[in-house]
């Protein structure tokens, strides 16, 4: 038997990797317990949510008094804002926005929140955004793709940023569109219900988003979802809610493109519509 000696600098190594890895393995564990309570609160105040939020800004009298309510468990108390999109996935930059497309009017990522209690924004989706940051970062598509588990939750990310935008559509004045005057009586609808002009439709559309973030299997969605890397130098987005995603962040090299309901075959023809759909949203030959 050959006899070898460890220096100081392996034994090290090896201490740090093995802490690395028991760390790995309890944020994937703090991440699975998180997702699982957030699919809890969904399953048993979905309904709840649901009521408030349709009877404030959508089925109730425009003048009622309305008291803030969290978009996920729907608790009143310890009321904080939370982005619709992370602060990180736009860089924090406050001159990044998005247009309406029902009024036209231009809306900063930095302003477009929604109300969120304490403990669901910062614990539940603090856990969610670093553990979606590490993934990025640590998956770089030249030498290592995501594991099942890490495409999933991807998924999981991408379905509550779409459900918080359809909250936010809900919330949000139309006010008045961008070519036209204002006009009092049509003022203080939801954007939401502006868009669709049926409530039945806007309700259906919110629950079934907030429905699929409480669903826990996303095996069958797995080729609903197309990452690559970008060469973008900056981040660039565009979303219709309940149907598609497109998402490119210049800071992890990384771009996604997701169909929320739409299910294929292949990741060829995934990656054919994707590329269809962002040929006519950018202007491309």
């Amino acid at each position: 038997m050959q006899k070898c000696e460890l220096g100081a600098s392996s034994v090290n190594a090896i201490v740090s990797s093995h802490a690395d890895r028991l760390s790995t393995s309890r944020f994937h564990m703090l991440i699975d317990q998180s997702f699982l309570e957030i699919r809890k609160i969904v399953r048993t105040q979905g309904k709840h949510v649901m009521g408030k939020l349709f009877d404030d800004h959508l089925t109730g009298l425009i003048t009622k008094k309305r008291i803030p309510s969290c978009f996920l468990c729907g608790s009143v108390k310890n009321i904080t804002k939370e982005h619709i999109l992370p602060k990180w996935v736009f860089e924090s930059n406050d001159k990044h926005f998005f247009i309406s497309d029902v009024n036209q009017l231009n809306q900063s990522y930095i302003r477009a929140t929604i109300p969120a209690c304490l403990r669901c924004n910062s614990v539940l989706l603090n856990n969610v955004e670093k553990y979606i940051q590490k993934t990025f970062a640590e998956v770089d598509l030249r030498t290592r793709y995501y594991s099942e588990d890490e495409w999933e939750n991807v998924i999981r990310w991408l379905e509550i940023i779409d459900y918080k935008f359809q909250v936010w559509d809900l919330r949000s004045n139309f006010v008045r569109h961008k070519k036209s005057h204002y006009i009092p009586d049509l003022a203080d609808f939801s954007i939401a219900f502006m868009r669709d002009l049926s409530v039945r439709s806007v309700t259906t559309k919110t629950r079934l988003a907030l429905k699929r973030v409480g669903t826990k299997n996303k095996k069958d969605r797995a080729k609903s979802l197309i990452v690559g890397r970008t060469i973008k130098k900056t981040f660039h987005y565009f979303h219709t809610s309940g149907q598609f995603m497109h998402l490119e962040l210049p800071t992890y090299n990384k771009g996604f493109f997701y169909f929320f309901e739409k299910k294929f075959r292949s990741d060829k023809t995934t990656l054919k519509e994707a590329q269809k759909l962002i040929k006519f949203a950018y202007n491309l030959p």
